[in-house]
């Protein structure tokens, strides 16, 4: 997820430490050092912010999305609702171990859970968890608690 923006980091870096000494003017220097910090800002700065802002909590019973540079939103999603947990990896993502997790829900719509470290294992612990909720509600619905009588 940050590979492109550190990418970016180390490229104005070397190009603004290497403009610096060939200029000759000053504005020329201020001009390249305003360029540069532009670039870092909406290169860097921005995307790690975003990255930084997004937060995921996996319960047993739902997982919440939390996101949100200046507005905030927080979603709750019920695993019993969910039908299908897919894993989704770019070529990017594949270099670095890295993915996204689709959760499919059943009424329509998805709930994705981007740029997560190990999504492998992510993804076998929630479909783990979809199903012992599907299972739960199964119980539920015929009566049986599960408990001895």
């Amino acid at each position: 997820m940050l590979l492109l923006p550190s990418l970016i980091l180390v490229a104005v870096a070397a190009a603004l430490g290497f403009l610096v000494f060939r200029l000759d003017e000053d504005w020329q220097r201020w001009t390249a050092l305003g360029v540069a910090a532009f670039l870092i800002l909406v290169g860097f700065v921005l995307p790690l912010a975003a990255w930084l802002s997004r937060k995921y909590t996996v319960t047993t019973r739902r997982t919440i999305i939390r996101e949100g540079l200046f507005a905030r939103s927080r979603r709750e999603i019920l695993h019993s609702k969910v039908v299908e947990v897919r894993l989704r990896r770019g070529p990017g993502q594949l270099l670095v171990g890295s993915g996204s997790i689709v959760l499919v829900l059943g009424g329509g719509g998805d709930a994705v859970l981007r740029g997560l470290r190990g999504p492998r294992l992510v993804q076998e612990a929630l479909t783990d968890l979809v199903e012992a909720q599907r299972e739960e509600s199964a119980r539920r619905r015929s009566g049986d608690t599960g408990y001895l009588r």
